[in-house]
């Protein structure tokens, strides 16, 4: 066909080495496509690995909170002491005025020992109040976090709500605590996070408290500007 001699030496050795070469690229182009996979997911391994490494150190750094009541001692029922009784004689005729026997002060010296500790102790304690969240609990950062929510330009990267939310964890580099961080800001769809400037970038990374740089390492605004054209089928406009 393109006038070769198929039975000629340089011919086929010609032919061997293009087959060779183009065997080669395929070959050397299927294990970059395969290194590249396992690399991203060893990112996002890594990524969930240090975000629940740092909420763990934050978790030991924090004070423990008693939140248990304390509960009642039982108190013992005291023994109730009864004054002996004075019995009058009674005369038939013309009874003399009987004088009441005096209180014996001893017995009611023993009685007010007795009844004034037992009405102590059974006065209702007090109910401490509610102690509010603080340290590295789960509850306390993102409460911590919503304090902030003001700090964020949402003028510029756009309003949402949890009824909209996108899965943000398809975003390499964001674990479920992470995604619950920014859902706490007021952050829940890829175009407010493909909306993001520097400024933006910067201040999120310092609300979360998350590794400097990481957000810009893992590339979230191009990452979520491709998963908003993927699911809306739209390009993405600022």
């Amino acid at each position: 066909m393109f006038g070769l001699d198929p039975f000629s030496r340089p011919v086929a050795i010609t032919e061997a080495l293009l087959i060779l070469s183009l065997a080669a690229f395929v070959g050397w182009l299927l294990g970059r496509l395969i290194l590249n996979g396992r690399i991203s997911a060893l990112q996002a391994d890594i990524a969930d690995k240090e975000t629940a490494l740092d909420d763990c150190r934050r978790a030991k750094a924090a004070p423990s909170v008693n939140t248990q009541r304390p509960t009642a001692t039982p108190v013992m029922a005291a023994p109730m002491v009864v004054a002996p009784v004075v019995e009058v004689p009674v005369v038939a005729v013309a009874p003399p005025i009987v004088e009441p026997a005096p209180i014996d002060m001893p017995i009611m010296a023993a009685v007010a020992a007795v009844t004034v500790p037992v009405m102590e102790k059974m006065a209702p304690a007090p109910v401490p109040a509610p102690v509010p969240a603080t340290g590295g609990s789960e509850d306390a950062v993102l409460n911590r976090i919503a304090a902030r929510a003001s700090e964020i330009n949402f003028d510029r990267i756009g309003r949402a709500t949890a009824v909209e939310a996108d899965d943000l964890k398809d975003i390499v580099g964001i674990g479920p605590f992470l995604e619950r961080k920014l859902h706490s800001l007021g952050i829940y769809t890829f175009r407010q996070v493909a909306n993001f400037t520097k400024e933006d970038i910067a201040k999120v990374n310092d609300i979360i408290e998350f590794f400097p740089g990481r957000i810009q390492r893992d590339n979230w605004v191009n990452q979520s500007k491709s998963f908003y054209e993927t699911k809306y089928g739209k390009k993405h406009n600022a």
